[in-house]
């Protein structure tokens, strides 16, 4: 659906897809910003350690000052995964059972 969606606003900017199992680490860096919504949990168990290692590479794939946009289910720890890895929270909001971070790297 990704591909699919960006091969729809190729024509109006510069957009590239990668596919790369986030909790081994990304091959890319120097990215301005990352939009994400990470998982909780691997099958039907929560697991929100997955959703940490995927802000973990998120962060270390931003450029200093590159901005992460995280929504997430309101009860997941990433707020300290962020401060751990270099990273300043700029906006935390909660409402409805989810939350919208932005934080940008240091």
């Amino acid at each position: 659906a990704a591909r699919l969606n960006l091969a729809e606003e190729a024509g109006r900017c510069a957009v590239q897809f990668h596919w790369a199992d986030v909790t081994t680490g990304l091959d890319i860096g120097g990215l301005d910003f990352v939009l994400m919504n990470p998982p909780f949990h691997a099958g039907h168990g929560a697991l929100p350690a997955l959703g940490q290692a995927f802000v973990r590479a998120a962060l270390q794939a931003l450029k200093p000052g590159g901005r992460l946009f995280l929504v997430a289910n309101r009860h997941l720890p990433y707020e300290a995964e962020i401060q751990n890895q270099a990273g300043e929270i700029l906006i935390s909001e909660q409402a409805q059972g989810f939350k919208r971070i932005v934080a940008r790297r240091r």
